[in-house]
């Protein structure tokens, strides 16, 4: 029975059975291959979207250091300006106390003077510290040379005098101290440019 089945089938139907599953393996292959491909741009997208992430995060980032450095910044300069403002008063204080040394019992000056030491303890608090000059070198950072004198016994160019006080706040010069600086004699410096001359010669 199967045998005259099999006869009774045309082969056209067998090459049309054939060409339709070939067909649809084709069309499978195609889906297959644009699904890959399409996956291959989501990954490319998604590598493009962390890279932008990771991109904006930094920005971010940097831009809190900025702001918090802009911030140091502004809160520094308002802090120097009224500092700045304060040193004239903080220094009549300082003298005033200095010539009230030797009176006692007087309560006007014992006023003074406790106005002078809680100034004192607050500007020391904000940072503010005296710059250290006489008997040092001469640093062009932190002193402003008003005046040479000739003094042969201590290097050139070391501080003798402060004409006024120079200041720093966090380290930083709020006002440079004014100085006077040494200067060696012209005899001195006529010997000393000798002497290479006769170390040569001898």
């Amino acid at each position: 029975m199967s045998n005259e089945t099999e006869k009774n089938i045309n082969p056209s139907d067998k090459v049309e059975v054939v060409q339709a599953s070939e067909v649809l393996f084709a069309e499978q292959q195609a889906i297959i291959q644009s699904l890959k491909q399409e996956l291959e741009i989501n990954k490319k997208r998604v590598a493009e979207l962390q890279d932008s992430m990771r991109r904006l995060a930094a920005d971010f980032d940097n831009y809190k250091k900025w702001a918090a450095k802009e911030r140091q910044t502004i809160e520094r300069t308002a802090s120097e300006s009224l500092i700045k403002k304060l040193l004239d008063i903080y220094e009549s204080l300082e003298k005033a106390v200095c010539a009230s040394k030797d009176i006692t019992n007087n309560e006007l000056f014992d006023g003074i003077k406790m106005i002078y030491k809680e100034f004192s303890r607050i500007l020391k608090s904000e940072g503010l510290e005296p710059i250290p000059s006489i008997g040092l070198p001469l640093d062009v950072y932190r002193h402003e040379v008003l005046m040479q004198k000739i003094n042969d016994e201590v290097p050139e160019d070391t501080v003798l005098e402060e004409i006024q006080r120079g200041y720093l706040l966090n380290t930083f010069v709020l006002r440079p101290a004014k100085v006077v600086v040494s200067q060696k004699s012209t005899k001195e410096n006529v010997q000393n440019q000798e002497k290479p001359e006769e170390e040569k010669g001898g």
